[in-house]
């Protein structure tokens, strides 16, 4: 079988585009813009090399498609990034995929002024981490701006056409950048999160015995209650008070049916005050007396 490599790929250029698909707009050889749907993409068929960059927003349906040999599972309101030279092959997609494409050389992008340490991180999305999540929102005002961009295509507008269509690109190309920002301090939001649930867990083995109050976990972990469990809950999507208490009752679960120990022992080693406390607080959470549930295990 011929291997297969970016010499003998089928090239996807901006002239092919305008000439083999029906829905095109388009600025000379520079930019084009049209849509995709399930029957209508050529990369199912074989893969393909992109000859300029390209932005593909999903406006519904979803799809697998390799990118230089590693596959992205792409949903509804992703964004996706295609660098110049990507091999593409769309693996399956759902019948009603349906996706906005932007295709652009490098010299239109070396024409757009946009602040370039701001992006910067958009740029280096391309090839290493090109699937971006959006909201529905996000997408209704990106595909806003390149609706414009294609009214100005079709325009009679000729004189200032192509510094009309830069600078929109430019907007749209800014609140992508805001998109990508907001994901990444999401991330290292969560990766903070997942360090302090952990660090929680731990706590949680060690002590959760004799303490049940999340002022406890937050002075050791030197944050506050409502931080820790703001992060707890982002990570496992329970509460700090929640994963006390499940872990209390386990261990009193326990301590009922294997221990031989009686209630009022088990209530004092489980550090509350009175049987008759331990006895509320595990009927709260279980719906069962503690003596009914010695009884039973």
């Amino acid at each position: 079988m011929k291997k297969t490599t970016r010499e003998n790929l089928k090239k996807v250029s901006i002239p092919r585009i305008k000439k083999e698909m029906s829905d095109v707009c388009y600025l000379s050889d520079d930019l084009v813009i049209t849509s995709l749907d399930a029957q209508h993409n050529t990369t199912s068929e074989y893969p393909v090399a992109i000859d300029g960059f390209s932005v593909i927003i999903m406006g519904a349906g979803e799809a697998v498609v390799s990118i230089d040999l590693k596959e992205y599972h792409i949903r509804k309101d992703n964004i996706v990034f295609f660098n110049s030279g990507s091999i593409i092959r769309t693996i399956r997609c759902s019948a009603n995929a349906a996706a906005f494409v932007l295709t652009f050389s490098e010299s239109f992008v070396n024409e757009v002024q946009i602040d370039l340490s701001a992006s910067l991180p958009v740029y280096m999305r391309f090839g290493r981490s090109p699937v971006l999540q959006a909201t529905t929102q996000d997408v209704a005002e990106i595909r806003q701006i390149f609706q414009v961009v294609k009214t100005m295509l079709q325009s009679d507008k000729e004189r200032y056409r192509h510094e009309i269509i830069r600078s929109l690109f430019t907007a749209a190309f800014y609140l992508i950048i805001d998109i990508n920002q907001r994901e990444s301090r999401t991330e290292q939001k969560r990766g903070r999160c997942e360090v302090l649930f952990s660090e929680f867990m731990k706590l949680l083995e060690q002590h959760s015995k004799s303490q049940r109050n999340v002022g406890f976990y937050a002075r050791q972990l030197n944050i506050t209650p409502k931080y820790l469990s703001a992060a707890v809950k982002e990570v496992s999507g329970k509460t700090a008070a929640r994963w006390i208490d499940e872990s209390v009752i386990l261990e009193a679960k326990a301590l009922l049916k294997y221990s031989g120990l009686s209630i009022q022992e088990i209530a004092y080693r489980l550090n509350f005050s009175t049987q008759s406390f331990f006895g509320k607080y595990f009927k709260q959470h279980t719906g069962t007396s503690p003596s009914r549930y010695k009884r039973k295990g």
